[in-house]
């Protein structure tokens, strides 16, 4: 058991007042109750004969305290020729003292909820990777990607979404007003039926009158067919 060492300013103050008589001894060592000057009851045991060390007395030391912590209040160290000391000590004054509870650790925060994310969104789905050709049944990319929008916005409620169809410039304008329409309002459906928190939507089918690139060119029309959502008003839940 390691014995803690009372500090010097605090051992000032407890000069023992009175010691009584020894109260046991052995062929090793004596043992005194002791008073301090603050009614503090301790202890004193000496280590005799020539050839003991301060292990024996360390040995009482842990005997009489148990399992309590004791407390040095001081010590006489043996000494040699020149009275030399050896840091071997053969006396020892110490207290038994109740060991302090073991500190008790706070529990750990609770983790942190994720923040919402309450900033607008665009979201642009191509036609041909995301819907049937000419046609306005969802292929399972474009799912995937409304799915995607849907997760994201968990834990939010959307004011509002708009969703605007488009086509390129082939086919006659009916068809194309109708199957941008169509298209965009199969997007509509699909947010609704899978739990988007949205108070309004706004659905418009603008056919090949808003190109974003030249109809001219195959890659052109390809950008041109597509479907735009943009959310706003987005509030945390």
């Amino acid at each position: 058991m390691k014995m803690r060492l009372l500090p010097v300013s605090a051992l000032a103050a407890l000069i023992v007042v009175a010691a009584g008589c020894t109260t046991a001894s052995g062929p090793t060592y004596n043992l005194d109750i002791v008073t301090l000057a603050n009614g503090t009851q301790a202890y004193r045991v000496q280590c005799l004969g020539l050839f003991e060390s301060s292990k024996a007395c360390m040995k009482k030391v842990t005997e009489i305290c148990g399992d309590k912590e004791p407390l040095r209040v001081s010590s006489t160290d043996r000494a040699v020729s020149g009275f030399k000391p050896e840091n071997d000590p053969r006396e020892i004054m110490f207290i038994c003292q109740t060991p302090p509870p073991p500190a008790v650790q706070p529990p750990p925060p609770p983790p942190q909820a994720p923040q919402a994310n309450t900033q607008p969104q665009t979201i642009t789905l191509g036609a041909d990777a995301n819907f049937a050709v000419n046609k306005y049944d969802l292929l399972p990319a474009g799912k995937q990607a409304l799915n995607k929008l849907i997760a994201d916005s968990d834990g939010v409620n959307i004011g509002t979404v708009v969703i605007d169809g488009h086509t390129d410039s082939t086919g006659s304008n009916a068809l194309n007003d109708r199957l941008s329409l169509r298209r965009a309002q199969t997007v509509r459906n699909y947010l609704q039926s899978h739990g988007l928190h949205v108070g309004q939507y706004e659905v418009h089918g603008y056919g090949k009158s808003r190109p974003i690139a030249s109809n001219a060119t195959a890659e052109g029309r390809a950008q041109n067919r597509r479907v735009e959502i943009k959310t706003s008003g987005i509030t945390a839940r």
